[in-house]
């Protein structure tokens, strides 16, 4: 008969928590409505070359492809030298789906361009300053904005800084070691 006793005090328990955890998935829910899905990433690195070397090296056909990281895929490779309302296909490994790099400004002290990682997927808005210091350059990437990825979109853009900011990182050292072995 102990055992019989022992059950509704089991059950008790069990539902106690069933409670708290139905709470807890509640509120962050909530809490989750009032949080914007706006982010902002932005890293740097010095490049030991001059400001116009490094800017010829940014969005050259046959470099872009070999510095800038994308997520299971790469810049589709082309000739030339991207300008202002070029674009050029992102392509993927493991899927048909293409997204599209287009630059919107290029100078030698800014580069602006937006991507859509993918069809129906929000344009990612890239700012790229250029700025000399004593012989070498001060590359600083900066991106911006907005997910649509329902209830977890506020969660995710609070950690879009860890989660992207480790690509940039890797795409900013490609692009500095390409720059200096070739220059």
């Amino acid at each position: 008969m102990a055992n019989n006793s022992s059950h509704p005090a089991a059950l008790y328990k069990l539902r106690k928590v069933t409670r708290i955890s139905a709470l807890v998935i509640l509120l962050l829910v909530v809490v989750g409505f009032f949080m914007p899905a706006d982010y902002r990433v932005e890293r740097s690195v010095v490049i030991n070359a001059p400001r116009d070397v490094v800017y010829q090296d940014i969005l050259q056909g046959d470099r872009l492809p070999d510095w800038m990281f994308v997520q299971d895929g790469k810049v589709a490779s082309f000739g030339g030298v991207l300008g202002k309302g070029d674009s050029v296909a992102l392509v993927y490994d493991k899927t048909a789906d293409q997204g599209l790099l287009s630059v919107i400004e290029s100078s030698e002290s800014v580069i602006r361009f937006d991507v859509r990682p993918k069809p129906k997927v929000n344009l990612v808005h890239n700012k790229i300053v250029l700025q000399e210091n004593e012989g070498s350059t001060v590359v600083k990437w900066t991106i911006e904005g907005n997910l649509s990825a329902g209830l977890l979109s506020p969660y995710l853009a609070m950690f879009a800084n860890n989660i992207a900011g480790s690509n940039f990182e890797r795409s900013l050292q490609k692009l500095k070691e390409q720059v200096e072995l070739l220059h």
